[in-house]
């Protein structure tokens, strides 16, 4: 009977279709990942790349991947996923934001709240203006434009770390950037898990059945339900990697570089479950992922520093292939076609979003008495999307099939205007302020001024024979030599660009 059983699974076409849609990826894989190296050689980020391969290789051009390919392939998609919110939540460390918490949080909220309220009054103008967004009905058209504009605050923490170590940013404007963007990225995560519920409870009420008090509960609800998962996973994952636990008493017998892809190989099942788990439980998978990685780099006991550093390294590496993977699927989903009738709306947005951007900014930098010369140019480090943006906009596309892959083509060709602008003004915003170093410029302000200056945008560098550690925003990286048989320094250099 259970030899039946299995032929019988092994011969459904869900099991087929699924076989067929891997192989197509391994296929594929490696041309999206010389795409990705294609791309930095011109100065783009990788995701571009690999965007690109996608919509190259996609149903809409040359058909490599089919629509039930794509949709396939959603498990891989799912563990993609969930290694960006473990990546983004494992960069908070609360113990150092501490130390200039009122000028982070000021500065997040202007520019996070201007943001919304611009970019919303953008979206619900250009929604009705386009396909399948302007036949929606009005409630419908509140809720793309709610999600649009909470997509519009992301900025990319990866992009961002690639510029700093490109131009060997270091100084208080550049941990304050950092901290900023780390930071935001959270609001935004929490901001879209209350705005699926609000679209659950609102817009599709005979879905819940609830009873309107109990409805306008359940948002809150699921954000807590979000935080649970996301905390037992990471209570899980800490167990398994602790020296002491069954997995640490195999490790010891094995080589240094197979004990680190043990941990990677860990570390990537444990998110993939904890992102399955909160979708199973009509949680939100992205925000138990980021408060999986949250409770990661903020637990406090002897091993804690080690703990960060290796944990930082293995994300890092991971991401690097799950990179691949997921913007190649995004690029395969967009509809080609509808892209190129939103290019106007879509720049519309755009424009508004730099507009909201510079004015949250000035207002957040001026009500937390910072400098004037940073009122003038921190909004030039803040557009950047990249990642999270895009891993939002993924998600809504799945989870709303009538409306939600138009919104992401529409979400996603405001994020490539935004990934292509937003690094070279950062990199002008370095060279202005005077913390790009490696064009050997120095850090502006001297002795007693600097020195408080520093200690504002708590930037933390040490110098020792073992490597460099380097706090970017309050956020603590070590580099040294690597684990898993290569300088992991020289590694990350390379996986950061996406």
């Amino acid at each position: 009977m259970s030899d039946t059983g299995a032929s019988t699974a092994l011969s459904s076409p869900v099991f087929q279709h699924f076989l067929v849609a891997c192989s197509v990826a391994v296929i594929i894989a490696p041309f999206s990942y010389y795409m990705g190296i294609g791309a930095r050689m011109l100065k783009l980020p990788q995701i571009t790349g690999y965007l690109v391969s996608g919509i190259v290789c996609g149903p809409y051009l040359l058909g490599i991947l089919s629509t039930e390919s794509v949709v396939d392939l959603n498990i891989i998609e799912g563990a993609c996923l969930s290694i960006i919110g473990l990546a983004a939540g494992a960069e908070l460390h609360l113990s150092e934001l501490s130390r200039s918490k009122k000028q982070v949080l000021g500065i997040t909220f202007g520019i996070s709240a201007v943001t919304w309220l611009f970019c919303y009054g953008a979206l619900d103008y250009t929604s009705g203006l386009l396909p399948k967004l302007g036949e929606l009905d009005a409630p419908h058209v509140v809720a793309v434009a709610s999600l649009g504009a909470t997509l519009m605050m992301a900025r990319s923490p990866a992009s961002a770390i690639a510029v700093l170590k490109e131009m060997d940013g270091k100084g208080p404007f550049s941990s304050l950037v950092m901290a900023v963007v780390v930071v935001k990225d959270v609001v935004v995560i929490i901001a879209y898990a209350l705005n699926m519920e609000f679209i659950r409870v609102s817009i599709l009420p005979s879905a819940t059945g609830s009873p309107h008090l109990l409805g306008m509960v359940l948002p809150l609800m699921s954000v807590m339900l979000s935080i649970t998962v996301g905390l037992c996973g990471g209570l899980l994952l800490s167990m398994m990697l602790r020296p002491h636990s069954l997995l640490g008493a195999i490790l010891p017998s094995m080589a240094p570089a197979a004990t680190f892809k043990v941990k990677q190989l860990v570390i990537l099942l444990v998110s993939t479950l904890i992102f399955n788990m909160a979708h199973y439980f009509d949680a939100e998978p992205l925000l138990a992922c980021v408060t999986m990685g949250l409770f990661m780099v903020n637990r406090r006991h002897e091993r804690a520093d080690k703990e960060k550093e290796e944990l930082h390294m293995m994300v890092s590496q991971i991401m690097s292939l799950t990179n691949v993977a997921f913007f190649g699927l995004a690029g395969a989903s967009l509809k080609v076609v509808a892209m190129k009738d939103m290019f106007g709306a879509a720049l519309l947005v755009f424009v508004v979003r730099l507009a909201a951007i510079f004015i949250g900014s000035w207002l957040g930098c001026y009500s937390t008495s910072t400098s004037a010369e940073y009122r003038r140019l921190f909004w030039m480090s803040m557009i950047t999307q990249a990642g999270v943006a895009m891993g939002l906009a993924r998600l809504t596309g799945t989870r709303f099939p009538d409306w939600g892959p138009h919104f992401q083509t529409y979400m996603m060709a405001v994020i490539m205007l935004n990934l292509m602008v937003g690094p070279p003004l950062f990199r002008q915003a370095l060279v202005r302020v005077g913390e790009a170093k490696a064009l050997l410029l120095p850090i502006k302000g001297s002795g007693v001024v600097a020195a408080q200056q520093l200690q504002l945008g708590s930037i933390i560098i040490k110098e020792n024979g073992a490597g460099v550690s380097s706090s970017e925003g309050g956020l603590v990286h070590q580099h040294g030599n690597g684990l898993g048989g290569e300088d992991s320094s020289s590694k990350s250099d390379r996986d950061l660009d996406q």
